[in-house]
């Protein structure tokens, strides 16, 4: 029998822990939060049962208008689509929340699968986190624009990402699939030098 050890797509590279990164004599600091769970779902946010069941399972009210997310301290629902979210949670919660929306959507239309080992999540956060970001995101960052709590599906330096703004100008974070991870941070990191 072979032990799997569950490993970040930076291992090599984030075990180094925060980078400060520079823009124009400004700073922000670069990391990744390793590992969490996610659950890709998918159904109809027009179905009240549907919108309940996702609330009582995650305790987190389901986000239906486009670009806006659910956080708790602990968990995090991205609308990613009209019928479509992203459920983010601690490491070792993921089985456990499935199994629950699974219960609680039975005989519904919908879709539950896990794709937290599919993806990391970046921090970006200080003075300049904004700016570094522009240097690959077409999105414009200024906090008129993208103010806190806004979310979007983007790219940063040709690699795929859900963006969501923490607190404007100043921390984000940068959901990318595992095999752009270390290709994202070392361009941001190279950016930023």
């Amino acid at each position: 029998m072979t032990n799997v050890v569950l490993e970040s797509p930076l291992v090599g590279i984030a075990r180094l822990g925060k980078r400060e990164l520079h823009v124009d004599n400004r700073s922000c600091l670069l990391d990744e939060v390793a590992l969490l769970d996610m659950l890709n779902l998918r159904g109809d946010a027009s179905d009240a049962a549907f919108v309940q069941a996702v609330q009582q399972a995650t305790g987190l009210d389901l986000p239906v208008k486009a670009n806006t997310a659910s956080v708790t301290a602990e968990r995090q629902l991205l609308w990613l689509g009209p019928d479509e979210w992203l459920l983010k949670l601690p490491s070792g919660e993921g089985e456990a929340i499935e199994a629950a929306l699974r219960a609680a959507l039975m005989g519904k239309h919908f879709s539950v699968v896990q794709v937290g080992s599919g993806n990391t999540t970046l921090t970006v956060q200080g003075p300049a986190a904004a700016d570094l970001l522009s240097c690959g995101c077409p999105l414009d960052l200024h906090p008129r624009a993208f103010p806190d709590g806004a979310l979007a599906q983007t790219h940063i330096a040709k690699a795929n990402v859900v963006l969501r703004c923490v607190q404007a100008g100043q921390s984000y974070e940068v959901t990318v699939r595992r095999s752009f991870a270390d290709y994202l941070f070392k361009w941001l990191c190279e950016a930023g030098s």
